[in-house]
């Protein structure tokens, strides 16, 4: 159950605090694949599928770590997991900058994925535990606002701070901190309670979780959340910027700076949505998910896009689907309290499934166009997200008895 404390109080603000490190962390991590990931091609002489995959391994390793997250979280709480899993964190990402080669540098982005993997999960744990239900939609929000300062971090400053100090001094900084937070959250965060015998929930593992049928259309419908955005801004933004647009690195890193301005401003607004607006989460979820569709569809269709139109599709494209603010809070209020962690790694998991599947299939499509002019390639595969996207949203659209007010 989560506690009853005062808004203001000096717990909330280091919970909160912690959450926003730890969404930011996630969004750097997530992001910095659109900057990076032309450097990587270079030096390391990689093909489309090989960058794809080398961006991508840092989700398939999430995926599978997601249950044991899930699993910990819910036995011994936020305070111990977090701080361990960043420790892995610090060191996958130091380590990376040793990397040599394209296997060596797939092995430590797994180690990079696990530390990762704490993430999401670990902060809707710790909203819940700590602030009232009612609440849950809009922090989480608000932590989508200023968490994804990290994503910013991410884009132009990414890339001043590699064309200045080069990408492994950037890594080895990055871990420092990473380190440093793991430490202090380890400090400052409660204590998780001893649970007696009247606070003992019934146990709830994940066959009785699928069992919950008000569950499935949100699980579906987490396959198409993350994904999405992280193709763009964490892969093929940069790539397709370049190809088509013919933009320099830096240019590269101003236009993903305008997409993580959409993300800031929509977390808030969509928290804001979700806790005033008299309009069930169906529609807003609904409505927003289209909108990011048709702007996907609108670069498929239109030849010689300029550059500012692009830019403008995909930065309506990336606010829209900060749609999975609500659509989390409506997973909140469906499990109980003692079962959140597993539900959240569930939703987690299918959510970053979704991840490198588009981001994989993305590049084998710039692949097998590639003797096609870049904006025909590039168009192909906008369209083939499109297409991924309407499946999950049409189940979610037309599913029984969803249709109703939070």
């Amino acid at each position: 159950m989560a506690l009853s404390r005062p808004s203001l109080s000096l717990q909330s603000v280091v919970v909160l605090t912690t959450c926003v490190f730890l969404f930011g962390m996630g969004q750097f991590h997530r992001a910095a694949g659109g900057i990076i990931s032309p450097v990587w091609q270079e030096q390391y002489t990689l093909s489309a599928d090989q960058l794809g995959f080398v961006i991508s391994v840092i989700f398939i390793v999430n995926i599978v770590f997601q249950g044991l997250i899930g699993a910990l979280l819910d036995k011994y709480g936020p305070r111990l997991i977090i701080s361990a899993f960043l420790l892995i964190l610090a060191f996958g990402t130091l380590v990376c900058i040793h990397a040599n080669s394209f296997i060596e540098l797939v092995i430590t982005r797994i180690v990079l994925g696990v530390g990762l993997s704490v993430g999401g999960v670990g902060m809707y744990m710790l909203l819940s535990r700590n602030f009232p239900k009612n609440q849950f939609g809009f922090l989480n929000g608000l932590m989508v606002t200023f968490g994804s300062i990290g994503g910013l971090a991410a884009t132009y400053p990414l890339a001043f701070l590699i064309n200045r100090f080069g990408w492994t001094n950037v890594f080895m900084w990055l871990s420092i901190f990473t380190a440093i937070m793991a430490i202090i959250i380890f400090v400052t965060a409660q204590k998780e309670p001893k649970k007696t015998g009247e606070s003992l929930e019934p146990k709830i593992n994940f066959f009785t979780l699928l069992k919950n049928r008000d569950l499935h259309p949100i699980l579906v419908m987490a396959f198409m959340t993350w994904a999405p955005i992280v193709c763009i801004t964490g892969l093929w933004g940069g790539p397709y910027f370049k190809a088509v647009h013919g933009l320099t690195l830096s240019q590269i890193g101003l236009v993903q700076t305008l997409f993580f301005a959409a993300t800031m401003a929509s977390g808030i607004i969509f928290g804001l949505i979700d806790k005033y607006a008299p309009v069930s989460r169906y529609s807003i979820i609904l409505t927003a998910s289209a909108i990011s569709i048709l702007c996907l569809l609108a670069i498929t269709l239109t030849d010689t896009l300029n550059l500012y139109v692009a830019s403008g599709l995909l930065f309506v494209m990336v606010f829209s689907q900060q749609f999975y603010v609500p659509l989390i809070a409506q997973l909140r209020d469906v499990v109980p309290d003692g079962a959140l962690g597993r539900a959240s790694s569930l939703y987690t998991a299918i959510a970053v499934t979704a991840i490198p599947i588009f981001q994989t299939l993305f590049g084998v499509v710039i692949k097998s166009t590639k003797h096609s002019d870049p904006e025909t390639s590039y168009q192909v595969a906008f369209g083939g997200m499109a297409l991924m996207m309407s499946v999950p949203l049409l189940i979610y659209a037309f599913w029984p008895n969803l249709k109703h007010p939070h």
